[in-house]
């Protein structure tokens, strides 16, 4: 009976592990400040909900550099003609718009992607005030885009 529960019952939150800066640049595969482009949900060729996000790159810190690359995710940012909605807690959702600074995984065998640490590799740019800064989706302090970038740079080998 209780494995019928746990098995049925929803899942409420995602346990992830508070990680340091330079670990987070450490696992990454790619690193990138870019600005989302485009959003779309569907199913990939596999059936598994997934959401595509395209980023124009700004620059690449660490991986292969590319003016545009679009990622895959796990998941749903909205109901898919089914009605199929799959959002997994902690991964962050993408607007148009949106300028980020992503550390990413590498890609999986089916071609998932996901910021390292969930909303910890996802740190968003805001240019509304004065001088940019960043915050990471994970409730992290804000830090100026320019220093965060070059720290970045340093932990994650970019060439100066």
């Amino acid at each position: 009976m209780l494995a019928l529960i746990v098995l049925v019952a929803p899942a409420r939150a995602t346990m992830v592990e508070r990680m340091a800066l330079d670990r987070i640049a450490r696992d990454a595969a790619r690193i990138v400040q870019a600005t989302v482009v485009e959003v779309h949900s569907g199913r990939d060729e596999s059936g598994m909900p997934a959401t595509w996000i395209t980023l124009a790159v700004g620059r690449a810190l660490k991986g292969a550099a590319a003016k545009t690359i679009t990622i895959k995710q796990y998941g749903t940012s909205e109901p898919l003609p089914d009605g199929t909605l799959t959002r997994v807690a902690g991964l962050p959702r993408y607007a148009v718009g949106d300028e980020v600074v992503l550390f990413l995984h590498a890609e999986s065998r089916r071609g998932f992607t996901s910021p390292v640490g969930f909303g910890q590799g996802a740190w968003r740019v805001d240019r509304r005030r004065g001088r940019p800064v960043v915050a990471d989706d994970a409730g992290g302090r804000r830090r100026d885009l320019d220093e965060f970038l070059a720290t970045v740079g340093r932990l994650a080998g970019a060439p100066r």
